[in-house]
């Protein structure tokens, strides 16, 4: 009697430490995730700055372009006012 349940709970640990060693491998495997996910995140954090500072050279050169339009734009304007009033003075 005492063998029998002695096989038993030896079978039970037996299943036990199977599940544990599931479980672990499991989670080494997550932990695997975790830390590519990681590497990945730094990347997108790199691609990012890069990004912004593309956007901000970007926005440099269309406010550098718009100030040329609006001083264009200007000239022309007064160029269009300036012979209007030429036109009225004959």
């Amino acid at each position: 009697m005492q063998e029998g349940r002695a096989y038993e709970r030896l079978e039970a640990l037996e299943r036990t430490t199977e599940r544990h060693g599931t479980l672990l491998m499991e989670l080494a495997r997550r932990i695997e995730a975790v830390e590519d996910m990681r590497a990945e995140l730094h990347r997108v954090e790199q691609a990012i700055t890069r990004l912004e500072g593309r956007l901000e050279a970007l926005m440099a050169r269309t406010s550098t372009w718009q100030t040329l339009v609006w001083a264009i734009l200007g000239l022309l304007l007064g160029g269009v006012i300036a012979a209007g009033f030429e036109l009225f003075r004959r």
